[in-house]
């Protein structure tokens, strides 16, 4: 057999394998979930928030405890992810850094151009006509 022949006949294979695996899980998990037992297929897990420092240290929210559900499976089902990805130590991290938010503009006051004025990139006149509020006479110009 040619490489590229038997590359692709191994791609497939694979590709076959692992949708078997997954609808097999999936038979599973619904076999499973037609007369619930507790704690399975779904089980409820309490999480802590815990986030690094700039010490190198994690530091961990006891105060606000969190429940999610997982589901017993190798794979995640019904919106549900699988117990074994959780941690087990009960702690979840979360990071420090804010997302960027989307390149387009849905901001009413308008959004930044180069050469427009104002931090969202309209000027007050324009910014007050697109407000989805009414302006007050503290908030309004003078």
């Amino acid at each position: 057999m040619r490489p590229k022949t038997l590359l692709k006949w191994s791609a497939g294979i694979l590709l076959a394998l692992a949708v078997l695996i997954y609808m097999g899980d999936l038979a599973w998990f619904a076999f499973r979930n037609w007369k619930p037992k507790a704690n399975d297929p779904l089980e409820t897990m309490t999480l802590f928030l815990a986030t690094d420092t700039k010490g190198g240290r994690v530091e961990i929210f006891y105060d606000q405890p969190q429940s999610q559900t997982c589901v017993h499976a190798l794979f995640p089902h019904a919106g549900y992810t699988p117990c074994w990805y959780l941690d087990r130590s009960g702690i979840k991290r979360i990071g420090l850094l804010i997302p960027q938010t989307s390149p387009l503009c849905d901001h009413p006051a308008g959004c930044a151009e180069p050469d427009a004025g104002g931090i969202l990139g309209a000027e007050a006149g324009t910014a007050m006509e697109r407000a989805p509020f009414f302006p007050t006479e503290r908030t309004a110009k003078k």
